[in-house]
């Protein structure tokens, strides 16, 4: 059984790609300032660090073990993206239509969703952008998977059918088989009869006509 603390925790996917995007910004950071020069007008306008806690929140109530937990989020987050039409809150709708392990789950709605916002124009910054790619891929595999598994089901259900139609064919030979072999029976048994009403007949009293009489 699911440990809550557990259900609360965000998948490892999310983990890797947090780590992953955040020790990327590090390499953000500006370099040393060389003497005597004054600071850049853009050194000293610094943007501000976007964060992915909306996004990262989103695939913790998306986790499973709560399904009231998870079609809540996922009817508030079709909420903000249809009232707002940011990019943010459509990635975060996106995330939670194809999260798996919910029923409304969507892979390729999802899929569809992000392909279209990451083609289109948005205010999505590099960190929101790489984060985007990293479900998109995810979301790519998992509908790969499923078209995989389909394939597999449909074979196995050609195969099935294949060899009731197999089995029911023996079953009719088996069948016209043991009629036979009943008849052949009951044939058997009729000869045996009349063999035994034969000996009986002979063994009864008198069965003998015209015998020998014993000498005096």
């Amino acid at each position: 059984m699911m440990q809550l603390h557990d259900m609360n925790r965000p998948p490892k996917i999310v983990i890797l790609a947090a780590i992953t995007l955040l020790s990327g910004c590090a390499n953000l950071q500006p370099g040393p300032v060389q003497a005597g020069a004054g600071p850049s007008p853009a050194a000293t306008q610094v943007a501000p660090l976007v964060s992915l806690t909306p996004y990262l929140d989103t695939l913790t109530k998306m986790a499973p073990g709560d399904p009231v937990r998870q079609q809540a989020e996922l009817a508030a987050t079709l909420a903000s993206a249809q009232q707002s039409r940011s990019a943010d809150d459509t990635l975060r709708y996106a995330l939670a239509l194809g999260s798996a392990g919910h029923p409304s789950s969507n892979p390729v709605e999802a899929k569809r969703l992000i392909s279209e916002l990451l083609a289109g124009t948005h205010d999505l910054e590099p960190i929101e952008l790489a984060f985007a790619n990293a479900y998109l891929r995810e979301f790519d595999a998992r509908v790969a998977l499923y078209a995989d598994l389909a394939r597999l089901r449909e074979d196995s259900e050609q195969r099935l059918k294949s060899l009731d139609a197999s089995a029911e064919s023996r079953a009719d030979t088996l069948a016209a088989e043991n009629k036979y072999l009943r008849r052949a029976l009951a044939e058997a048994e009729r000869k045996l009869e009349a063999v035994a009403e034969m000996e009986r007949s002979l063994l009864e009293p008198g069965a003998e006509s015209g015998a020998a009489e014993p000498p005096p």
